[in-house]
């Protein structure tokens, strides 16, 4: 290969996978899609939401109250945005789509295990489930490991220069920026070492899973608070299934109906979440079943499929749209805000304070991901090529967008200040759209870089890993269910 076929290689790796089929003739691949790809569509917007939500929350304050909200009777129109009425505002309501990746994470990891439950094939279940806890640390801390080492190097070649004399101390971020929060910028440090042992120690806080009184994080992104969150409650997933593979349907649904109640009394929100993704697993299961059994009884019938009554239609489409009222439900001042003030009177005590609201978006997400297992309408808002391919990069968008944010955001966003100004509304909000129009694009590519340079060969790997470790990992079954597609398991 010459130097300039390689140099070519090397130029369009660098390009976004979409636009590969432009430059080059690609083998067709089939586009059959998937019964559970409009899982990974839900979870690739939430991944892009959190996005837009950690790059508005540090320009603006209104952000976490909802539309009508009075704090302060002298000023009753002070929370009247168009962008916080409900529903609009989950366009960057990252704490709420923090439900949506865990109910998304209980349907995924446990559907294939309860399919084998409910078929009796225990040794094949416990094959299933050993599997997944083997593989489960691997698919969700290597690519953390890669992406925070990608920010230690940033740093010492001297990419947040910039940005941290602008954003580093907090004060001087509040000078500059109006928004809500300040995340923290990562430390540079005097020299190599220091920074290396920074990054381990730091990087060792994100094994921590023994807790849910504080989120542990890593100062080399804090965004990464949810992957410990994610193991843990994936383990308990597993040991629960497990634990109820023998039990009669009726007692392991009422079971796990029970421990999601009892999850949000004992402030863990985060299991309650995972398990209801389990309980609308098995319940969708069930529905298979049963319309299945009626194609059985009457195999010529020309009808698959009973009509849906427009009522069961309408209870359908109403239960979305109560959904997505839930889970905008405001991250703060909720108790004053319309329509949500006697939400928050009915929120378990169990729960402390400052995740009260988790209360309601969990309520929302399952009723979300519930209504639309029930209809392809909804389903095709999920499962359409956008939200596939946001589906795929969603990991890497999630892991990659503190980075381009911390870096490419404030300095772009603060660069276009100096040319439109920051005095008037208009002139700060110029600027911060057109640094969205630079960082946006610039994080999906990252995102797409590392989807298919760290994410998938690391997906390689934890297979090459399991095979390698495990006797039967390569043994057919001859089992249809240990061979078909599954949604994916590893985002958060």
């Amino acid at each position: 290969m010459t130097l300039g076929e390689k140099l070519s290689d090397f130029l369009l790796a660098l390009l976004p996978s979409f636009f590969h089929h432009y430059v080059v003739d690609l083998p067709y691949k089939s586009t059959r899609i998937s019964p559970t790809a409009w899982l990974d569509g839900a979870r690739g917007w939430a991944a892009f939401f959190v996005f837009l939500r950690h790059f508005e929350f540090a320009y603006h304050r209104k952000g976490a109250i909802a539309y009508g909200t009075v704090k302060d009777p002298k000023h009753p129109n002070e929370n009247h945005h168009l962008l916080q009425l409900p529903i609009i505002r989950l366009l960057y309501s990252g704490e709420a789509m923090v439900t949506i990746f865990f109910v998304i994470s209980g349907y995924a990891l446990s559907l294939k295990a309860l399919k084998l439950t409910r078929k009796s094939s225990h040794e094949q279940l416990m094959r299933t489930l050993a599997s997944s806890i083997l593989r489960r640390p691997f698919r969700l801390y290597l690519p953390c490991l890669v992406s925070t080492l990608i920010v230690f190097f940033a740093l010492r070649i001297g990419i947040y220069d910039g940005p941290n004399s602008i954003a580093g101390p907090e004060d001087t971020f509040r000078k500059i920026f109006l928004g809500w929060a300040h995340d923290p910028q990562p430390l540079i440090l005097p020299s190599f070492w220091e920074q290396a042992k920074d990054w381990v120690y730091q990087t060792v806080r994100l094994f921590d899973i023994f807790t849910h009184k504080h989120w542990p994080d890593t100062r080399y992104d804090v965004h990464l608070w949810t992957i410990p969150q994610e193991f843990r409650c994936s383990m308990v997933l597993f040991l629960t299934i497990a634990g109820l593979a023998l039990v009669r349907t009726r007692v392991r649904m009422i079971a796990l109906a029970l421990f999601i109640a009892c999850g949000f009394q004992a402030d863990a929100w985060e299991l309650s979440a995972f398990w209801s993704g389990a309980l609308i697993a098995e319940a969708n299961l069930v529905r298979q079943e049963e319309k299945d059994s009626r194609v059985k009884v009457d195999p010529f019938s020309d009808e698959v499929e009973e009509p849906r009554s427009p009522w069961s239609a309408l209870a359908i489409y109403c239960g979305f749209s109560l959904s997505l009222f839930l889970l905008s439900y405001p991250f703060q001042e909720a108790k004053s805000a319309p329509g949500y003030s006697t939400l928050a009177k009915l929120i378990p005590p169990g729960l402390r304070n400052e995740e009260g609201y988790r209360f309601w978006h969990c309520i929302g997400a399952m009723i979300m991901i519930y209504t639309t297992s029930l209809d392809g309408l909804l389903q095709s808002l999920f499962n359409n090529s956008l939200s596939r391919y946001l589906g795929n990069i969603s990991f890497a968008l999630y892991l990659m967008h503190g980075f381009t944010l911390k870096t490419i955001g404030y300095v772009s966003v603060y660069g276009f200040w100096q040319f439109t100004g920051k005095e008037t509304p208009f002139q700060y909000e110029s600027g911060f759209v057109l640094g969205g129009l630079v960082v946006i694009p610039l994080t999906i590519w990252a995102a797409d870089v590392f989807w298919r340079f760290v994410d998938l060969p690391i997906v390689r790997f934890t297979r090459w890993f399991e095979q390698s470790l495990l006797p039967y990992a390569n043994e057919s079954t001859g089992d249809p269910l240990l061979i078909e597609k599954s949604p994916r398991e590893h985002q958060p």
